[in-house]
Formats: C-alpha cells, sequence, structure tokens
C-alpha cells in the first residue's frame, strides 16, 4: 500500500509541474503571433489628427520645436519633424525659415501623441 501511494504522489507531482510548463509554453507561442496585433492595437489607440490656429511665438530649430498660441491666449508646443510638411501659399519652407516669421498666423494639422503635439502640416497665412 506504501509503495502504490509512493506512485501516486510521484505522479500527481509531474502532472502538477507538466501544466505550468505547458501553459507557458502556449503563453509565449501566444506571445510570438501577438508582435503584428501589438503594432496594429497601437495604432488603433493614436488619437485623431486635430487642426489649431494661432500666431507663432517661438521657433527653435535646435529642439525641433514651435510654439503657437492660439487667439485666447494657451501656447502649444508642436514638434516638427522631417516629415512635416510647411508652406506659406505655395512655397514650401524649412523650420529654419520660420525663424523670421515669429507673430505670423499659421494653421497646424497636428497629431496628439505622448512625446507631444507632432504637427503633420503648418500653412503660414499672414
Amino acid at each position: 500500500m506504501r509503495v502504490e501511494l509512493s506512485i501516486l504522489a510521484t505522479a500527481t507531482c509531474a502532472l502538477l509541474l507538466a501544466f505550468p510548463l505547458a501553459g507557458a509554453n502556449g503563453s509565449a507561442a501566444k506571445t510570438n503571433t501577438n508582435k503584428h496585433m501589438t503594432k496594429t492595437a497601437g495604432m488603433r489607440s493614436a488619437w485623431a489628427p486635430e487642426t489649431l490656429s494661432g500666431n507663432i511665438t517661438m521657433v527653435d530649430p535646435a529642439q525641433n520645436l514651435m510654439v503657437v498660441e492660439t487667439p485666447n491666449g494657451v501656447p502649444f508646443d508642436m514638434v516638427v519633424t522631417s516629415k512635416t510638411r510647411i508652406q506659406f501659399g505655395a512655397q514650401a519652407l524649412t523650420l529654419k525659415d520660420l525663424t523670421r516669421d515669429s507673430n505670423k498666423t499659421v494653421s497646424v494639422r497636428f497629431i496628439p501623441e505622448r512625446r507631444g503635439d507632432v504637427a503633420k502640416s503648418i500653412q503660414i497665412s499672414g
């Protein structure tokens, strides 16, 4: 009887150890297949593009930054990337060109992100 109990205890322990290992292998497989889903989920959680109008109060090309103040006095820091389209009418400009356009009126299309508001396009109107 004692030998049978020992065999039963050993078999039970082996099964208990096998279940967590099987679960871990299943989790690893899920993690590998979810890499693509994580990117998609990240895209779905992005904020919608917004548009803002105001006056340029500061431009810092070294930090890729432009500050726009809305008519009600709220300043917005805009991150300007190499993909940001900056235009005055039909003329394309660079962020460095904007340093001479302080107090000009602009319309900025941007995407709110964790790192800040990222300008997609900047249109100078006056």
